[in-house]
């Protein structure tokens, strides 16, 4: 592939990627869907009447399947793709300020933990029963577990509602999800393309653990000290920007742990974390955003292309993904909401229903997971085309009902129009 086709694919994918964003927050939909949805008509749409014509094979593309490799094109896409996870989970990173998670209240880690365990222990059984396998089954009870807290902040942001009782909730219980399943998909990635023997799990669990503590050690006790210094550097020379020691960082953290068997992100996220506390300061999230926004156009792109529309023709694979789309939508639902509950016995029922359907959303971080388990061989290209069924559904579901339940306890007052995602 020569420079010029190389970008006419870029220019047209991302003009592509950024249309369906458009419309789609000007239906009040998440736009991340948009990208995702053209995705999947580039790849599945083609018109017999110009002899099979398909947008896809006219770039170039060819996606890979396990069977054949893919085309130069589309490996292209995928390193594009992959930058774009890595610089979102940094920005996540950056997000997750470590002194907030001691404040986290008891509801908040209640929910948390019952929105865990209840759809990790359901989209196990659900997998076993339908035929998974051990690595597959982890896979998609991981995806099911998590909730996008970008997703939940900027629902709660677009509805002025960030500061109530059950926005604080929410957000905190979020970040806890998050975290939990990140570090869970560190051995689920690890075990995937390593040693899966008892012994070798053992090792990979070990080596996630102590990545996550070295990382939270630096993030408590040796971020402080450096922020000093370089602020006593800085004052010098005000202009200094701190994008490229972070984007450093981000990188170095991400070979790190790709080095010792764990997925780049699980490195990305971390690092942001280290910059998280002091990242407003720094104006890091303001000057990482048109970077992640650019490469994550590619990656949802690339999720919609790899959706075949054929694979989910029979209604066993429908009846699968209405499945998994039915335990991450109401096992997450009616957990966080007991759990908050069992957190907080002064909450009342509208407020429990808002802080459930918060939890609801997976978004991008779902859609991560599941890339990273067809990558790796765990997941079927089918079985991952259901994830996205469930990560849109969820998100759609989510989006809405936190909506509606704002509204039925504290009416129109604060809430605008829907937060654009």
């Amino acid at each position: 592939m020569d420079v010029i086709s190389l970008v006419a694919m870029l220019f047209v994918l991302f003009f592509l990627s950024n249309l369906g964003s458009f419309i789609f927050e000007k239906m009040h939909l998440p736009g991340m869907m948009g990208e995702i949805v053209v995705g999947i008509l580039v790849a599945n749409v083609v018109i017999a009447g110009l002899g099979g014509w398909n947008l896809l094979d006219q770039m170039g593309i060819t996606v890979q399947t396990p069977t054949s490799a893919g085309s130069e094109g589309y490996d292209v896409l995928m390193l594009f793709s992959e930058l774009g996870v890595i610089f979102l989970l940094f920005t996540v990173g950056l997000e997750t300020k470590v002194s907030d998670l001691f404040k986290v209240g008891r509801t908040a880690v209640f929910a948390a933990i019952l929105g865990i365990a209840v759809p990790f222990a359901l989209g196990f059984m659900f997998m076993s029963m339908t035929g998974g396998d051990m690595i597959s089954s982890l896979f998609i009870a991981t995806a099911l577990i998590t909730t996008s807290a970008r997703v939940s902040a900027h629902v709660l942001k677009g509805l002025k509602m960030s500061n109530t009782a059950e926005g604080k909730i929410i957000l905190g219980a979020a970040v806890i999800s998050e975290i939990v399943t990140l570090v869970i998909l560190a051995v689920m990635s690890g075990v995937a393309i390593g040693d899966t023997s008892p012994s070798g799990v053992l090792t990979i669990v070990l080596k996630s653990l102590l990545f996550v503590v070295l990382a939270l050690v630096v993030c408590i006790y040796v971020m402080p000290r450096i922020h000093d210094s370089i602020n006593s550097h800085r004052g010098e020379n005000p202009d200094w920007t701190m994008l490229f020691a972070g984007i450093g960082v981000c990188f170095a953290l991400a070979i790190a742990a790709d080095m010792i068997g764990l997925s780049v992100i699980i490195g990305a996220y971390f690092a942001g974390m280290m910059f998280a506390d002091n990242a407003e300061e720094w104006h890091l999230i303001k000057e990482i955003e048109p970077l992640k926004e650019f490469f994550m156009a590619f990656f949802f792109i690339s999720v919609g292309i790899r959706v075949v529309l054929s694979d989910l023709a029979s209604l066993e694979v429908l009846g699968f993904a209405a499945g998994i789309s039915a335990i991450a939508i109401l096992a997450k639902y009616l957990a966080c909401s007991i759990g908050a509950k069992a957190g907080d016995r002064s909450l009342d029922l509208r407020s429990m229903n808002i802080i459930g359907w918060g939890m609801v959303p997976k978004a991008e971080v779902a859609m991560v997971i599941a890339t990273i388990g067809v990558m790796s061989g765990a997941l079927e290209p089918v079985t991952f085309s259901c994830v996205v069924i469930m990560a849109i559904a969820t998100t759609t579901v989510s989006y809405f009902m936190v909506e509606r339940g704002f509204r039925k306890k504290y009416g129109d007052a604060g809430v605008d129009t829907p937060a654009q995602v």
